[in-house]
């Protein structure tokens, strides 16, 4: 602690101390995530030596904090500052946390393409070439849309102004007012940044695997070393069909995240805009699982044929009783997962 608190009482230090860490806050959230603590530290330690040049040994005053922050400029500029830069594809506000989730979601989604190439290529190496070909084009395709998404995410984010993790009143550039700042958040109203891009990365692989690997969705069955056929969970003629709902379900997902992402913390805001999108998911999903048509009408007879099960024997009733069951437990986890993320929302938002 600096000599310049020593001689105040431990309620007054908190007091004076406050608003300090909510600029500091306000600048390191701006920040790349590997360059927040030092900055931080140095940024703290600028405010008590500046504060103690000022002061000559007089009691602080919060008039003089605001001084002393307003003379260090909004953390919008002073963020600005330490990134050394202002262009950016995405507003310099927006754009360490665009950045983050841009490198992750790269990542995973060529990673996962990356092993069902290998899967593939081990199951029918005779293949390869056919293989690496399919394997450059879907890199291509997911890495573009990847890129697309995310940008425009970021982009409408940008465009309507959002202010992120909740720092609206602080941006002005030229004249702003330091008791504007708002409170660090509770830690237990946190977003953390790990659950935002396992949305996302979840959402990614989701779509990676449904269009470039449905044909390996599916019970595999060999003959000896060697695939000799599968049998598809869904249809393929369904799936054509529905793939732009697909589409517009990930899109949706990786919107939610996202949104989480920008606003920082749980507030009643973000918790009613996490009902809106997973209502939004939920009626989507429907009309892609309606009448169970994106299934594979024929898996139980396939099955059951490569098993030499006949429909005579107690164990092809069996066969189709796990699926029909299998189906509707995997709805039912899925409508679960939604309202128990929508009720943590506010769960999160409205709790002292």
């Amino acid at each position: 602690m600096s000599a310049i608190w020593e001689d105040y009482s431990e309620k007054v230090r908190e007091q004076t101390m406050e608003m300090i860490e909510r600029y500091i806050y306000a600048v390191s959230l701006r920040l790349p995530q590997g360059q927040r603590r030092d900055i931080a530290e140095e940024l703290r330690s600028l405010i008590e030596d500046m504060l103690e040049e000022r002061n000559d040994g007089r009691p602080i005053e919060n008039s003089d904090i605001e001084k002393v922050l307003i003379e260090l400029g909004s953390p919008a500029k002073l963020a600005e500052k330490y990134r050394g830069t202002n262009r950016f594809l995405v507003g310099p506000d927006l754009f360490p946390a665009y950045l983050s989730v841009m490198k992750m979601v790269l990542i995973i989604a060529v990673s996962a393409i990356g092993i069902i190439f290998a899967v593939e290529t081990i199951l029918r190496p005779m293949s390869i070439l056919q293989h690496f070909v399919d394997f450059l084009i879907s890199l291509f395709v997911t890495a573009t849309q990847v890129f697309a998404w995310i940008t425009a995410g970021f982009a409408v984010a940008q465009y309507f102004d959002m202010e992120p993790f909740g720092l609206a009143g602080v941006y002005d550039r030229k004249k702003w007012d330091p008791s504007e700042l708002p409170p660090v958040p509770d830690e237990k109203k946190r977003i953390k940044r790990g659950d935002v891009l396992t949305g996302i990365i979840f959402s990614v692989l989701l779509l990676v695997v449904i269009r470039f690997s449905n044909h390996l969705f599916g019970i595999l069955l060999f003959e000896g070393h060697d695939l000799e056929t599968t049998i598809p969970f869904l249809n393929d003629e369904k799936l054509v069909e529905v793939m732009p709902l697909i589409y517009l379900l990930v899109v949706f997902g990786i919107a939610k995240e996202i949104t989480k992402l920008v606003a920082g913390k749980w507030t009643k805001k973000l918790a009613i805009t996490n009902l809106v999108i997973n209502g939004a998911i939920f009626l989507l999903a429907m009309l892609i699982l309606r009448d169970q048509a994106i299934l594979n009408p024929d898996f139980v007879q396939q099955l059951t044929e490569s098993w030499g099960v006949s429909k005579q024997q107690e164990e092809y009733a069996t066969i189709e009783t796990v699926w029909n069951q299998s189906y509707n437990l995997a709805l039912a986890a899925f409508v679960i997962s939604l309202l128990i993320d929508t009720m943590t929302g506010f769960y999160k938002a409205l709790r002292k």
